[in-house]
């Protein structure tokens, strides 16, 4: 027969089960996002940030510093 556990010892167990993974959770899905996969090879090599991070990086901030020199600067 099952045994009954309270909702505090279920959510107990969750975040134990998923803490001990590193594979998942919404850091690694933000990482995996902005980088280039990881290198199965060399799995302690930098990964290189994505050509679309990057422009879109550099886009805003030319937007920035444009907004900050024409309304404080001038």
């Amino acid at each position: 027969m099952a045994t009954q556990s309270s909702s505090h010892e279920v959510h107990a167990w969750i975040k134990e089960s998923l803490g001990q993974r590193s594979d998942i959770g919404l850091k690694k899905a933000i990482v995996n996002m902005l980088f280039e996969p990881p290198n199965p090879f060399d799995p302690r090599a930098q990964r290189k940030p994505k050509a679309g991070f990057v422009l879109g990086a550099i886009l805003s901030a030319t937007a920035v510093v444009c907004f900050c020199y024409f309304n404080f600067a001038r």
